[in-house]
Protein backbone atom coordinates (compact mmCIF):
# COMPACT_ATOMS: atom_id res chain seq x y z
CA UNK A 1 0.00 0.00 0.00
CA UNK A 2 1.23 3.45 -0.75
CA UNK A 3 1.67 6.20 1.79
CA UNK A 4 -0.74 8.28 -0.29
CA UNK A 5 -3.77 6.58 1.30
CA UNK A 6 -2.74 7.80 4.75
CA UNK A 7 -2.19 4.47 6.51
CA UNK A 8 0.94 5.89 8.14
CA UNK A 9 -0.78 9.11 9.17
CA UNK A 10 -0.62 9.62 12.93
CA UNK A 11 -3.98 9.77 14.71
CA UNK A 12 -5.11 10.17 18.31
CA UNK A 13 -6.50 7.09 20.02
CA UNK A 14 -8.38 7.55 23.29
CA UNK A 15 -7.41 4.90 25.84
CA UNK A 16 -10.79 5.35 27.52
CA UNK A 17 -13.03 6.15 24.54
CA UNK A 18 -14.82 9.50 24.50
CA UNK A 19 -18.10 7.61 24.05
CA UNK A 20 -17.45 6.05 27.46
CA UNK A 21 -16.45 9.23 29.28
CA UNK A 22 -12.83 9.51 28.21
CA UNK A 23 -11.37 12.98 27.92
CA UNK A 24 -8.82 14.63 25.66
CA UNK A 25 -6.10 14.89 28.32
CA UNK A 26 -2.66 13.75 27.20
CA UNK A 27 -2.72 10.86 29.70
CA UNK A 28 -5.75 9.44 27.86
CA UNK A 29 -4.35 9.87 24.34
CA UNK A 30 -2.05 7.56 22.46
CA UNK A 31 -0.69 8.71 19.10
CA UNK A 32 -0.63 5.80 16.66
CA UNK A 33 -0.84 5.23 12.91
CA UNK A 34 -4.24 5.38 11.30
CA UNK A 35 -3.94 1.73 10.22
CA UNK A 36 -3.30 0.55 13.78
CA UNK A 37 -6.08 2.77 15.10
CA UNK A 38 -8.65 1.44 12.62
CA UNK A 39 -7.52 -2.14 13.24
CA UNK A 40 -7.89 -1.71 17.00
CA UNK A 41 -11.51 -0.65 16.59
CA UNK A 42 -12.24 -3.44 14.11
CA UNK A 43 -10.93 -6.06 16.53
CA UNK A 44 -11.71 -4.54 19.93
CA UNK A 45 -14.44 -1.99 19.28
CA UNK A 46 -14.42 0.57 22.10
CA UNK A 47 -12.71 -1.63 24.66
CA UNK A 48 -9.95 -0.27 26.87
CA UNK A 49 -6.56 -2.02 26.79
CA UNK A 50 -7.40 -3.83 30.04
CA UNK A 51 -10.67 -5.08 28.58
CA UNK A 52 -8.90 -6.18 25.39
CA UNK A 53 -6.44 -8.24 27.45
CA UNK A 54 -9.32 -9.95 29.29
CA UNK A 55 -11.09 -10.47 25.95
CA UNK A 56 -8.03 -12.25 24.51
CA UNK A 57 -7.53 -14.32 27.66
CA UNK A 58 -11.14 -15.51 27.63
CA UNK A 59 -11.15 -16.35 23.93
CA UNK A 60 -7.79 -18.09 23.71
CA UNK A 61 -7.30 -19.60 27.17
CA UNK A 62 -10.66 -19.60 28.91
CA UNK A 63 -10.92 -18.22 32.43
CA UNK A 64 -11.26 -19.51 35.96
CA UNK A 65 -10.11 -22.99 35.00
CA UNK A 66 -12.97 -23.36 32.54
CA UNK A 67 -12.29 -25.07 29.25
CA UNK A 68 -12.12 -22.58 26.41
CA UNK A 69 -14.80 -22.49 23.74
CA UNK A 70 -13.70 -23.78 20.37
CA UNK A 71 -16.26 -21.88 18.33
CA UNK A 72 -16.94 -18.17 18.78
CA UNK A 73 -19.77 -16.67 16.76
CA UNK A 74 -19.82 -12.95 15.98
CA UNK A 75 -22.68 -12.34 18.40
CA UNK A 76 -20.77 -14.23 21.14
CA UNK A 77 -17.76 -11.97 20.65
CA UNK A 78 -19.92 -8.85 20.65
CA UNK A 79 -21.73 -9.93 23.81
CA UNK A 80 -18.39 -10.64 25.49
CA UNK A 81 -17.23 -7.11 24.60
CA UNK A 82 -20.37 -5.64 26.15
CA UNK A 83 -19.99 -7.78 29.27
CA UNK A 84 -16.39 -6.66 29.80
CA UNK A 85 -17.35 -3.02 29.29
CA UNK A 86 -20.19 -3.32 31.84
CA UNK A 87 -17.76 -4.82 34.36
CA UNK A 88 -15.47 -1.81 33.90
CA UNK A 89 -18.34 0.62 34.45
CA UNK A 90 -19.23 -1.12 37.73
CA UNK A 91 -15.70 -0.50 39.12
Amino acid sequence: MSAKNGINQITKHHILPRSRGGNGNSDNILKITRRFHETWHIVFGNMTPEEAIKFIEIIFWGTGGKKRKKIWKVEDLYNLQLKLQKETIKK
